[in-house]
């Protein structure tokens, strides 16, 4: 008896294939994609083109179904395929799991055609090739015959691929695919979509292909029900909503604090200047020293130093009637904040203390990063049934602007009413050795507003994380002094909180214990202010 090869058949179309071998159905948007792409690697005719699927959504299948399907064509006549990652180590992996989970697929027996080694897959004459495109990999001398293909391309940088990987489709003029979900319009992804356009309207055929979550929503019931979670949990205007889901450039970055944003978050409650005992407050402490400006920007600007504030934002949270066993609805308003710059540790640490003893919060949440962990320490020791310490990793922090983000598009962050003051006029620094104590409410309610707007977002190399905050150098444009994002760092701390607050409303056992407290403590910080200042 006659062993048949395992792609020995006549079933060229791709999809066709996929179907009888793999026992896998593809939706209509990854068979659109498929036929033609492999339809121009077979014709040898290049091109540039780009597949933009929402996340979970299949882009990975899809891939792994044309990389099969281009191998069993090209079986005996040989060739390669060359596949770009973010990372080889991780997702190189997976990918050649799924693909080889494939090629392997229908028959067992025929499973000597595969060989799975350190860095590539062959199957009989043809091979596909992992490469990482971090911008560190030394990636050169590899060859394209077949098809070049770059995952995740709104993650690789473009001079990467420009002078490293581009060129290895050039001996063959190899078809180019792009593959990822969008971010904003100056990714590798984002302007190869552009000359893939142009590409499509000289010859008169699809070379983008981009589906929304609700094109895939269409196809999978599950799915769409899974985004309206997502959308409800998070806004429609969320930037992970608009780029991971349906597929919406950011553009120029402007999109973490817009304009609209901004001005939904202001709400007509007043500041607070001293507690109220019915209600429950927690601080949101973030501490100088974590985030300084390089010292290439400390030179340039003529001074020593130019430190970082630490800042106590104080909020009263909430819980509504209508949903009081959701923890995802409490609503944090602003009632008061404190600036403290340039203020030696020991100054600092009473003056915490004392507000502290003060207000009397439910919790305090610090960010224990860098050198703001003596003070946490501190604290936690003092306090440890009301200290909540985070260190602010790369995935805290990508965390805290999500979530951040998903508390001010949904409604559960209030700014308090404050009216206009006069500010610090440009030039008008105090002097980088001066104390710097702020209470004012409307004044740093300006300042906090103003680091929003020059808040940026762009992704990590690896792109599991983003990097987000306001730029080293960037200026203030009303007092013309180095502007940080103390303010809003200490802010978007409120999502670690968000997570471990009770599910249900605050009792009035609690809330009495408060009161009691809270006038005794007002007592004693009057004492205290009058025997020290």
């Amino acid at each position: 008896m006659t062993e048949t090869f395992l792609f020995d058949d006549n079933l060229f179309d791709p999809v066709l294939r996929a179907a009888a071998r793999n026992d896998c159905e593809l939706r209509s948007y990854q068979s659109e994609a498929l036929r033609v792409i492999y339809s121009a690697v077979e014709a040898e005719r290049g091109g540039q083109f780009t597949v933009t699927f929402p996340r979970q959504s299949g882009k990975n299948e899809t891939q792994a179904q044309l990389e099969s399907a281009v191998m069993a064509a090209n079986l005996w006549r040989g060739g390669s395929i060359v596949k770009l990652l973010p990372t080889e180590k991780n997702q190189g992996e997976i990918s050649r799991k799924r693909l080889e989970g494939i090629l392997y697929g229908a028959d067992r027996r025929n499973a000597r055609a595969v060989r799975a080694l350190k860095t590539k897959t062959v199957c009989g004459s043809t091979e596909i090739r992992y490469l990482s495109g971090s911008p560190n990999a030394a990636i050169v001398g590899a060859t394209a015959d077949l098809m070049l293909e770059v995952d995740e391309a709104q993650i690789v940088p473009p001079e990467k691929y420009d002078r490293e990987a581009a060129p290895m489709a050039a001996a063959h003029n190899a078809v180019q695919v792009f593959w990822g979900t969008v971010w904003d319009d100056r990714t590798l992804l984002a302007r190869q979509t552009r000359l893939a356009v142009k590409e499509g309207e000289k010859d008169g055929t699809k070379h983008v292909f981009r589906t929304t979550a609700s094109e895939v929503g269409q196809e999978v019931p599950e799915y769409a029900e899974f985004v309206r979670g997502q959308i409800e949990g998070m806004g429609r205007e969320h930037p992970a909503v608009r780029t991971q889901f349906f597929c919406e450039e950011i553009s120029d970055l402007t999109g973490m604090f817009t304009p609209a944003r901004i001005s939904a978050i202001r709400d007509e409650h007043p500041p607070v200047s001293s507690p109220d005992p019915e209600r429950c407050y927690i601080f949101l402490i973030d501490i100088a020293g974590s985030d300084e400006l390089s010292p290439s920007v400390r030179q340039r600007s003529g001074f020593s130093d130019r430190r970082d504030a630490t800042v106590v934002t104080i909020c009263d949270v909430s819980n509504p009637a209508d949903e009081p066993n959701d923890p995802k609805r409490y609503v944090w308003s602003v009632a008061a904040r404190r600036y403290y710059r340039n203020v030696p540790a020991a100054i600092l640490e009473k003056l915490i203390i004392a507000e502290t003893e003060r207000w009397n919060p439910f919790h305090i949440i610090l960010d224990h990063s860098g050198l703001g962990c003596m003070l946490t320490d501190c604290l936690s020791r003092r306090y440890p049934e009301k200290c909540l310490a985070y260190d602010i990793t790369p995935a805290n922090k990508t965390r805290m602007a999500w979530e951040f983000l998903a508390m001010m598009e949904t409604g559960r962050w209030k700014e308090y009413r404050a009216d206009e003051v006069p500010l610090l006029l440009p030039g008008s620094d105090p002097g980088h050795d001066a104390y710097e104590v702020l209470e004012d409410p409307a004044l740093l309610q300006q300042m906090f507003l103003r680091e929003l707007r020059a808040c940026r977002m762009e992704p990590s190399e690896n792109g599991m994380t983003v990097r987000w905050g306001v730029k080293d150098g960037t200026k203030d444009p009303v007092t013309g002094r180095f502007l940080h994002d103390d303010l809003v760092m200490s802010a978007a701390l409120a999502v670690f909180e968000d997570s471990v607050l009770p599910n249900s409303s605050f009792s009035r056992e609690y809330l009495d214990m408060l009161r009691q407290q809270q006038e005794e403590e007002e007592r004693r910080y009057q004492r205290w202010r009058w025997e020290n200042f």
